[in-house]
């Protein structure tokens, strides 16, 4: 049931037996559905990741953990609303380890320094073929931004009618050193993950980068793409 409301503008999450949330037609309201156990692999493995970082926060030193807390109050993030917020000390310290090791690098647990700069990695092009099979993501960059990895995250393949992603379609498929900036060449894992490529098939790309010393990530870039013949 879609709603609208002159007191609420915008709900997420359950109250009582509904569950508030949105789509590109606007608010809607549903009956609330109890979750299910993740059980794929990924979903474990992300449960599995938050777990891990979750428990090296209380291996801190005190100091340790009062590094956190000092630059997580210099640091404005978004919510599943696009809402700012100012993360707590311990929210920054698993945001930015579980994206080390989503991209396979070590957690880190000495606060990093201020918020680096990122190179902006929209638009992209994506270069796709289901006939030789071809997909490849070029950034636009124009030298590897050292320190970082390209992390790339991809949906399923959809009719070409459809025109919105929301942030659960996307999958984590590779990660590409700075040194692949030219392109990155992602059909081997795309295929893993999603199937054979079907041509004119949609398909959403999603790129960010992360600083591979830190945990810091830029904001992504998405964008949707028709998979050639």
């Amino acid at each position: 049931m879609k709603y609208t409301s002159p007191i609420i503008s915008q709900a997420r999450a359950s109250l009582g037996g509904a569950t508030f949330s949105a789509n590109r037609g606007g608010n809607y309201v549903r009956a609330r559905i109890a979750p299910v156990q993740p059980r794929s692999p990924a979903q474990q493995a992300a449960r599995g990741q938050f777990s891990t970082v979750s428990g090296d926060w209380k291996t801190l030193t005190a100091a340790q953990r009062a590094g956190w807390v000092a630059i997580a109050a210099t640091v404005t993030l978004q919510d599943s609303l696009g809402n700012s917020y100012i993360p707590t000390g311990n929210q920054l310290f698993v945001g930015n380890n579980r994206n080390l090791l989503v991209n396979a690098e070590p957690v880190v647990s000495a606060a990093p320094g201020s918020k680096p700069d990122f190179v902006n990695l929209s638009p992209f092009t994506l270069t796709s073929s289901a006939g030789t099979p071809t997909m490849s993501v070029a950034p636009p960059t124009t030298a590897a931004p050292t320190g970082f990895v390209f992390e790339v995250a991809a949906s399923s393949q959809q009719s070409p009618g459809v025109a919105f992603f929301s942030k659960s379609s996307y999958r984590y498929i590779e990660t590409f050193p700075a040194t692949a900036f030219a392109a990155l060449n992602i059909l081997a894992a795309y295929t893993a993950r999603w199937g054979t490529l079907v041509a004119g098939q949609r398909v959403a790309i999603r790129i960010r980068l992360v600083q591979i010393a830190t945990g810091w990530a830029g904001t992504p870039a998405t964008a949707n793409f028709l998979i050639s013949a």
